[in-house]
């Protein structure tokens, strides 16, 4: 598929997920002034429901690019729908130095990356990762806060439920190559959470 193929395909399904928004979870915004107009940066987010790489590119007028676990992938038909849109695929069980250099790739590129520090829904884990990315390629970091979702697709439910969500943009940080990735990772993570203040 061609690239322009790729950027029609991802803003029609952008589209479509943006009216499963509207009846789903309203969704107010805050912050998007944030966001850079171009070049690549690492947007990072809290992770509390299976929505959230959904509702992210809805809200966020770049086109971004993403993680997602390597077992997505090996379904043709939903393998080909993630990669098309953008998916980066990542071994959660190791340090995946492959899904890393793709992500450095796509930050040179000039692409935006969504990144999830948390790793799973609601995990208490900051991993490195994100840390590492945002030393190695120097790009800034936009942190985001995502709220309500978790009350929208709790974790074990399988039809949304009608509910409000709020996402706060941050303003982008920059982090020293000397720091390092796993003290860069956790306070990436701290001013995602800081932002919760905003949400309210």
């Amino acid at each position: 598929m061609t690239e322009f193929l790729k950027l029609i395909y991802y803003w029609f399904c952008t589209g479509l997920v943006a009216i499963l928004s509207f009846i789903f979870y309203p969704c107010r915004t805050s912050g998007r002034e944030n966001i850079p107009r171009q070049g690549g940066f690492i947007l990072a987010s809290n992770h509390e429901s299976n929505i959230d790489p959904m509702l992210l590119p809805v809200v966020t007028p770049r086109r971004l690019r993403f993680l997602a676990k390597d077992s997505l992938f090996k379904n043709p038909f939903w393998g080909f729908i993630i990669r098309t849109g953008g998916g980066i695929p990542v071994k959660r069980a190791s340090a995946d130095k492959g899904a890393l250099a793709a992500v450095l790739h796509e930050l040179e590129e000039g692409f935006p990356v969504l990144m999830f520090p948390q790793g799973t829904r609601g995990g208490a884990k900051v991993q490195p990762g994100v840390g590492f990315l945002a030393v190695k390629s120097g790009k800034p970091v936009v942190p985001v806060y995502i709220e309500g979702t978790a009350r929208v697709l709790p974790k074990k439910v399988y039809f949304p439920k009608r509910h409000p969500v709020k996402v706060v943009f941050g303003k982008p940080v920059t982090f020293s190559s000397k720091q390092p990735p796993q003290e860069v990772a956790q306070k990436i993570m701290a001013a995602v959470f800081a932002l919760k203040e905003k949400s309210a």
